[in-house]
C-alpha cells in the first residue's frame, strides 16, 4: 500500500481535535481523576520549528525541519521572528529526505529509525562513484525541488527491494558484510542529502532578512549535513536542536504556549532523572560491591584516563536526547587511535569504522577547531587545526579527520569541567573521548543499577557514581 494513504487518518484526527480528546482520555485513566486542563495538539513540524527557533537566541532565522513524515509535511522551511513561526514551503509526504535515507539505511543492512547515523558515519569512508550517483539520480532528484517519490512511495523495507533492482545488488543483511561499493553508495546518499538542504536554504535565505538558520526534525541529527550548511557564505549563526528527532517535538509544543522572546537560550540539556549519592551507597551496599571515595575525585579519574583506562562517569542530572555530554558518558584517553579501538571492541561491541567524538573545554576550542562556534551539544561537525591533530587521534573521524565536539562549560557542568581540567593539567591536553554509557542496542543508562550492571557487562576498568569510584 502507498505509505501516504497510511497517514490520512492521523491528518484528519489532528485537525478536528479528536487527537485531544483522546490524549486527555488517556491521562485521566492514567492518573484516575475526572478533570484536567487544556489539551492542545500541535502539528508536528510546528512543534519541530518552535524547538529550533524559540531556544535558539535568535530574533529571527530561517528555519528548516526535515524529518520523515509529520500529519502530512515531511520537509518545511519557516521564517521565524519574534511575532512567531510562519510558514514558507511545505514538501509534502511522502516526498521526505529521511525516508530516502532511510531506505539507504535499510539496503545497507541497517535498521530504519536506528542506523542512520551509521550510514553517515559510513560516507567519508566512500568516494564519489559516478555510475552509483547517475544510478540513484535517475530515481530521485536533488535540489530546492527535490523529488524522492519514486522512491519513498513505499515504506522502508519495501525500499530496500526497490533499490536492490535499481543497482541489480541484494540489500546487505543486518550485519552483513559491505565492500567499496557500499561505501560509495553511502557517499552518494549523503551528498544527495547535504546538496539538497543546502540549496534549500540557500533559495530561501533571500526571502528573510537575517542569516541564522534553525535546524530541527530527525534529519538535523546528521551532523556532516549541519557541517555543509554552516560553511555556507550567505549562513553566518547556526542552531541546531540537539533532541532534533521526535522527543524534541514534546519540547516544541511546550513552548509553542509562549511567545518566541519569552524563551532563554537552550544552554543545556540536563534536565534527566538524578540519583543522589545515599541512593547510590544504598544500591551498592545491597549488592555487596566494594567502593572508594577519592578526596580528590577530579584528580583520580584523570589519573586513571591518562594511564589508559576506560572510564564510566555517572553524574547528576541525565541528558535528554540522543547525546551522553558528560553525565552519563563513558571516558577514554583521546590521544592515541587505541582508545578508539579498545571502546569500540571492548565497551561498544560494534564496528571497528565507527568513530568518537569530543569533550573539550570551550575555552581551548579555537586551538583545537577550525572555525568553531557555539557547540555545546554533540551536533556540529568541524575541521580540526592540522598542527594538533595527534593530540585528539581517537575522536577524528579516521576517514575524513573531522570532528563532532562538545564544548564544556565550568557554569553549565562543573564537575565535567573540572574532570577534563584535571586532565589538562596532567596530560597538556583539555579534551576527553566521551561517548554515551550504553552498549550496542541498548538505551543510555539511567537508574543507578543501570550503570552498575553495564559496567559488570562491558570491558571498562573504573565506574564512577557521583563521588564514588568501583574498579575491576
Amino acid at each position: 500500500m502507498n505509505v501516504a494513504h497510511r497517514k490520512v487518518r492521523e491528518v484528519v484526527e489532528c485537525m478536528t481535535g479528536k487527537q485531544e480528546e483522546k490524549i486527555a482520555d488517556a491521562i485521566r485513566e492514567t492518573l484516575g481523576v475526572s478533570s484536567l486542563p487544556p489539551v492542545r495538539c500541535h502539528r508536528h513540524h510546528r512543534s519541530h520549528a518552535a524547538s529550533a527557533f524559540y531556544p535558539s537566541g535568535f530574533d529571527e532565522a530561517l528555519v528548516v525541519t526535515i524529518d520523515s513524515a509529520g500529519e502530512d509535511d515531511s520537509t518545511v522551511v519557516w521564517h521565524a521572528s519574534e511575532s512567531g513561526l510562519e510558514k514558507l514551503r511545505t514538501y509534502d509526504f511522502p516526498n521526505s529526505l529521511g525516508f530516502f535515507f532511510s531506505g539507504i539505511t535499510e539496503f545497507l543492512g541497517y535498521r530504519f529509525n536506528n542506523g542512520e547515523g551509521k550510514v553517515m558515519g559510513l560516507a567519508p569512508y566512500g568516494d564519489r562513484n559516478e555510475e552509483i550517483e547517475e544510478t540513484l539520480r535517475s530515481l530521485v532528484t536533488p535540489g530546492v525541488d527535490y523529488d524522492v517519490t519514486e522512491l519513498t512511495q513505499y515504506g522502508p523495507r519495501e525500499m530496500e527491494h526497490v533499490l536492490g533492482d535499481l543497482f541489480d545488488r541484494d540489500p546487505l543483511d543486518r550485519g552483513g558484510e559491505y565492500d567499496d561499493w557500499h561505501q560509495d553508495l553511502a557517499y552518494a546518499a549523503q551528498q544527495f542529502l547535504e546538496e539538497t538542504v543546502e540549496a534549500i536554504v540557500r533559495e530561501y535565505l533571500p526571502e528573510v532578512s537575517t542569516d541564522n538558520v534553525a535546524l530541527a526534525g530527525g534529519v538535523a541529527l546528521n551532523c556532516k549535513m549541519n557541517k555543509r550548511v554552516m560553511e555556507m557564505d550567505e549562513v553566518d549563526s547556526v542552531f541546531v536542536q540537539p533532541v532534533a528527532n521526535d522527543p524534541g517535538s514534546a519540547l516544541g509544543s511546550a513552548l509553542l504556549e509562549f511567545e518566541p522572546g519569552e524563551v532563554p537560550q537552550m544552554r543545556n540539556v540536563y534536565w534527566g532523572p538524578e540519583y543522589s549519592g545515599e541512593t547510590v551507597r544504598d544500591v551498592l551496599e545491597r549488592n555487596k560491591l566494594d567502593y572508594d571515595t577519592p578526596e580528590n575525585l577530579s584528580r583520580e579519574v584523570a589519573e586513571a584516563l591518562a594511564d589508559g583506562q576506560l572510564v564510566g562517569w555517572y553524574q547528576n542530572r541525565m541528558e535528554m536526547g540522543p547525546r551522553a555530554l558528560g553525565n552519563r558518558s563513558i571516558l577514554a584517553d583521546p590521544r592515541s587511535k587505541s582508545s578508539l579501538d579498545r571502546v569500540n571492541e571492548y565497551v561498544k561491541h560494534r564496528e571497528e569504522w565507527r568513530p568518537f567524538a569530543p569533550s573539550m573545554l570551550a575555552e581551548a576550542a579555537d586551538d583545537y577547531l577550525e572555525g568553531v562556534d557555539s557547540a555545546p551539544f554533540m551536533i556540529k561537525t568541524f575541521d580540526p587545526v592540522d598542527d594538533r591533530k595527534d593530540e585528539i587521534e581517537a575522536v577524528l573521524h579516521p576517514a575524513d579527520d573531522t570532528t563532532r565536539p562538545q564544548l564544556v562549560y565550568e557554569d553549565q557542568n562543573p564537575e565535567y569541567y573540572d574532570l577534563i581540567s584535571a586532565f589538562e593539567d596532567l596530560t597538556g591536553v583539555p579534551v576527553l573521548l566521551n561517548t554515551s554509557f550504553n552498549d550496542n542496542g541498548e538505551p543510555i543508562v539511567n537508574r543507578v543499577e543501570e550503570a552498575v550492571r553495564a559496567f559488570y557487562t562491558m570491558g571498562l576498568d573504573m565506574l564512577v557514581l557521583d563521588d564514588v569510584v568501583i574498579r575491576k
